[in-house]
């Protein structure tokens, strides 16, 4: 293909998409960097530590092997118990105490589990066990005091939460990878864009792209609303890694959308689109200025009289529920547009006889 507008187009969407790839490629390997002592226990623990070892940690953070096995002596019920919720499930785990020579260790457990061996995270105790259970306990049983280590080991499934991390990464990276792959075909080889298939339903494709490319290079590029650009025939819009295309006769609905943001329950500005709509349902979403979107409806509206401007809940119940009768009434308005500057014309072409 040769360097037309539409060409143009899709080469920057390849270029967009390729970038995108990419970056999704770095940000998955950004997070993998940062997790990499967690997977690093994944991979290749539990590691099985012995009590003397466990009762010289006193900072269980500096220590790379955190999935470990344990052989305690004995275990007791410390009462206590932690619920939580992931992915919409209720977990109840009780914490026990587990008999480490003369120390103990607390041990969070599934719901059931019942032994002396547990393999687990090895951690510090988090604040709310230390206030809501290690504390009490000492209260009830003073004698427990200063025999507690200061670890918990949370022998709840170190793995289950890495089994959707590690496959969601894997998954996303595939996508970013063929996200990339078709950016870097289409900055090749632009008429492999599915835009194409598009063009094909108002004849042949690359007859339609040559008269579409000649019409924008006849009107000096169309009048150009940020990334739209309209000609007396079409309505192209390309933004990020999509290109829509719409014929000005096909052109049935528009109006302006502003969507409001907010942070924290406070505004913080608002964004305008145009949407437009043909016939058989493909729309245009362009991002506009305040200031250029009444500028762009009106263009609109003088290339397409006969469309629908404006939005109701009605016009929305009726392009959505009964789009037959929207059609209908659209193309009664077009009939009525053409007889009127049919008209229009007729009298502009007028000729009158007079004496001379």
């Amino acid at each position: 293909m040769g360097d037309g507008i539409l060409a143009n187009a899709i080469r920057r969407n390849g270029r967009n998409c390729v970038l995108l790839g990419l970056g999704g490629l770095a940000f998955i390997a950004v997070l993998f960097c940062a997790e990499a002592r967690y997977l690093h226990n994944f991979f290749h623990g539990p590691f099985p530590i012995s009590q003397a070892t466990l009762l010289g940690i006193h900072d269980p953070g500096a220590r790379s092997d955190s999935f470990v096995t344990i052989q305690t002596d004995k275990t007791a019920d410390t009462g206590f118990e932690e619920s939580s919720t992931d992915y919409f499930i209720t977990s109840h785990h009780p914490i026990l105490m587990a008999k480490i020579g003369d120390r103990i260790l607390l041990v969070k457990v599934s719901k059931g589990y019942e032994g002396t061996r547990f393999s687990g995270e090895l951690t510090g105790i988090p604040s709310d066990v230390q206030t809501q259970v290690l504390q009490i306990l000492e209260q009830r049983y003073p004698t427990l005091k200063g025999q507690f280590l200061p670890l918990l080991l949370d022998a709840t499934g170190y793995r289950f939460n890495g089994y959707f991390a590690i496959s969601g990464g894997i998954l996303f990276g595939v996508g970013f990878i063929w996200f990339a792959g078709r950016g870097v075909q289409w900055m090749g080889r632009p008429e492999t864009h599915p835009i194409w298939t598009k063009l094909g339903k108002y004849g042949p494709a690359k007859l339609i792209g040559s008269q579409l490319d000649a019409e924008f290079r006849s009107e000096g590029g169309g009048e150009t609303f940020g990334n739209a650009h309209l000609t007396t025939t079409w309505l192209l819009h390309s933004h990020a890694c999509n290109i829509e295309i719409i014929r000005m006769e096909d052109v049935v609905w528009a109006y302006l959308q502003v969507v409001k943001h907010y942070h924290s329950g406070i505004p913080t500005g608002k964004s305008h689109f145009v949407k437009v709509f043909d016939r058989e349902g493909t729309s245009a979403t362009i991002s506009t200025k305040k200031k250029t979107a009444p500028e762009l409806l009106q263009t609109l509206q003088r290339r397409a009289p006969w469309a629908v401007f404006g939005f109701s809940a009605d016009i929305e119940q009726l392009w959505k529920k009964r789009r037959a009768e929207f059609l209908s009434s659209v193309d009664q308005r077009r009939g009525k547009t053409q007889t009127t500057n049919g008209a229009t014309k007729s009298a502009n072409d007028k000729k009158d006889l007079v004496p001379v």
